[in-house]
């Protein structure tokens, strides 16, 4: 199988990848292969693969020599696990502000930006920008790996789109959108909601499941697209806590629980304006359909999922998500709100909302 495979590349949105480890083949030794890496546990599911490499300083040319295809696999690994809460961590932030502030007949744009590390070492970056005019919401998100993550391992780029109207009977999404692209291989997902909880699909380039892998159209009901998800208890008005939002993300049909632990005053210029307690979740996922029968099972990520931190920011009433933090195999996964802007909509806005 191609590394390019289409079937082979992660589900849209990044969730899946996000929980279930890199999909890409690698050599176990003996001429063995597996499919799927899980949580970096080499040792015991790819006998035979040496130790990873002390990584030693970049030359002059900018390339990492002497990293192995092994150590470029396992540290994708928890950077692609960090996948999962960059549409969650960017997707629940300006609603959260938009949607329980009057509506504006003017419109307003709040945009977001969070950087993400690994051990202290830059990874990832994500981005949101929440339009809003009246009841009408159009999101735009888009996530990319910078620094070490880019340097170590293969491309892995994406973003979405989702929009519909939020009123005070609740969420109305239309439509939304995701691109991915990994390594050199690009997909595209597009949704369309239909009043009865269904919705059309269209996969660029083609895809069909394996049977063992389909995921129902009743299993489909009721499912958001990962942004629109993200977004949906917070444009509903709703504490983003203690809420189960359901995904599918054009292969995959899961439930991610964000259950609340407790409240904790962050450090002082930990997050820049950030003020009082913030509402710390953790995220847990539970996988519905469209895996292998062993993949349904619980795993470590589980059992310590990542956390979201939420806090009331200056000049914002409502909770925005300003931290996040998931353990890994390779190191401490943290994600912060680097800044956030707030403004009135102008028309180039209101073209974009169109395109």
């Amino acid at each position: 199988m191609r590394q390019d495979d289409p079937d082979h590349l992660p589900g849209i949105g990044g969730l899946d990848r996000g929980f279930d480890g890199v999909s890409r083949r690698v050599h176990c030794g003996q001429g063995k292969t597996r499919d799927h890496i899980e949580h970096g546990d080499l040792g015991t599911r790819c006998q035979g693969l040496r130790r990873l490499p002390k990584v030693p300083a970049a030359n002059g040319s900018g390339r990492f020599e002497g990293v192995t295809m092994q150590a470029r696999a396992v540290m994708g690994i928890p950077l692609a696990r960090a996948a999962v809460c960059l549409p969650l961590l960017a997707g629940l932030g300006s609603p959260a502000v938009l949607a329980q502030t009057p509506p504006s007949p003017t419109g307003h744009v709040v945009s977001l930006e969070y950087e993400f590390t690994v051990s202290g070492l830059r990874a990832f970056r994500a981005e949101a920008v929440m339009r809003m005019q009246g009841s009408r919401y159009v999101i735009d998100s888009k996530f990319s790996k910078e620094g070490i993550a880019a340097a170590l391992t293969a491309t892995f780029n994406g973003s979405n789109r989702a929009w519909g109207q939020a009123t005070a009977q609740g969420l109305r999404p239309q439509g939304g959108w995701s691109w991915i692209q990994f390594r050199s291989a690009t997909r595209t997902w597009q949704v369309s909601y239909r009043g009865d909880g269904t919705y059309g699909e269209e996969h660029k380039p083609p895809f069909t499941p394996k049977s063992y892998k389909t995921v129902s159209p009743d299993q489909k009901r009721g499912a958001f697209d990962p942004l629109t998800a993200a977004i949906s208890g917070a444009l509903a008005g709703h504490d983003p806590c203690d809420r189960v939002y359901p995904v599918f993300d054009s292969k995959r049909r899961f439930d991610v629980t964000l259950r609340r632990i407790n409240g904790e005053k962050l450090s002082d210029g930990e997050v820049k304006g950030a003020v009082g307690n913030a509402t710390v979740c953790e995220a847990i996922m539970k996988r519905i359909a469209g895996y292998e029968e062993e993949r349904l099972k619980q795993d470590a990520y589980e059992k310590n999922p990542p956390k979201l931190w939420f806090s009331a920011l200056d000049g914002f009433e409502r909770l925005l998500p300003v931290k996040m933090e998931m353990s890994t195999s390779f190191g401490t996964v943290m994600g912060r709100l680097k800044s956030y802007t707030a403004r009135p909509m102008t028309d180039e806005d209101r073209r974009t909302m169109d395109k």
